[in-house]
């Protein structure tokens, strides 16, 4: 009889933990040691089909290992740069016009204080003509007004600066607050999605629960030498890894979808 060799050769390089699937010590105990394959091939000497049957669903099983652990690395890496952004994103938002806005609030302050001499004398001027009217010296309400009348066009060029400086700086900041609440609403419409995932990482917890014990079983009926057994028990093993793999997958591509959201908001946010 020909050696079991494709049990024997396939690598199982799955010893770390992965993220959302196998404990460490379960990870690295699942593998068939030389004394179990050697129970494997006493049990299926007498049929040839399913030994066939046990090679492919343990090459499935190893194959899903494999695609389970780079989903994990795939999950982590996306889900951390969509930290990132996020976090980077959160502190630009806070930024946006920041400049432009200083800019416009010095050019007021610039304006009040290069007009205050002239307003401020105007205004005196204008209290001093109340004086002078409650007084009822028309010689001297008479030349104030004339005072007045000079200053008049200047004082009006001034308060027209001033009042479109601040116009333009009320502007930017309305702009400013419209812009920061379009990108946090675009940054918000993630937060269904996290939900989600919370949701399929539980799933996938319980699925993985399950892993253990169906590995146990499967060791437990290679030690009693039952071939369909262990073809029954490897075989719900490989389907219970196949829904971690579809709960993985969805998990995976709620994080894409996160990171294209991000990546809209960023592309407003430089716009």
């Amino acid at each position: 009889m020909k050696p079991f060799t494709k049990l024997s050769i396939l690598p199982f390089m799955f010893a770390l933990a992965l993220a959302f699937s196998l404990p460490a010590d379960a990870a690295a105990s699942m593998q068939w040691s030389p004394s179990q394959q050697t129970a494997i091939e006493r049990a299926t000497a007498a049929d040839s089909a399913l030994r066939s049957k046990l090679e492919a669903l343990y090459s499935s099983f190893t194959s899903l290992q494999s695609q389970l652990q780079q989903l994990d690395q795939s999950i982590s890496t996306v889900h951390y740069k969509n930290e990132e952004t996020q976090s980077a994103l959160t502190k630009q938002i806070k930024t946006i016009d920041a400049d432009k806005i200083a800019k416009l609030e010095q050019a007021v302050k610039a304006a009040k204080d290069k007009y205050k001499p002239l307003l401020s004398m105007y205004t005196a001027l204008n209290q001093q003509i109340s004086t002078a009217g409650k007084l009822k010296n028309k010689q001297l309400s008479s030349a104030l007004k004339a005072q007045a009348d000079t200053m008049k066009i200047a004082v009006q060029i001034a308060k027209a600066d001033i009042q479109n400086k601040e116009q333009a700086l009320s502007a930017a900041k309305t702009q400013k607050t419209t812009s920061q609440k379009k990108i946090r609403t675009l940054l918000g419409s993630a937060d269904p999605l996290r939900t989600k995932i919370k949701a399929e990482k539980s799933t996938a917890t319980i699925l993985n629960k399950n892993v253990s014990p169906l590995w146990k079983s499967v060791t437990q009926s290679i030690r009693v030498g039952d071939a369909k057994k262990i073809n029954t028990d490897l075989n719900n093993l490989v389907n219970q890894l196949k829904q971690l793999q579809v709960q993985k997958q969805k998990i995976l591509a709620l994080e894409n979808q996160i990171g294209s959201i991000l990546q809209n908001a960023k592309a407003q946010l430089t716009s």
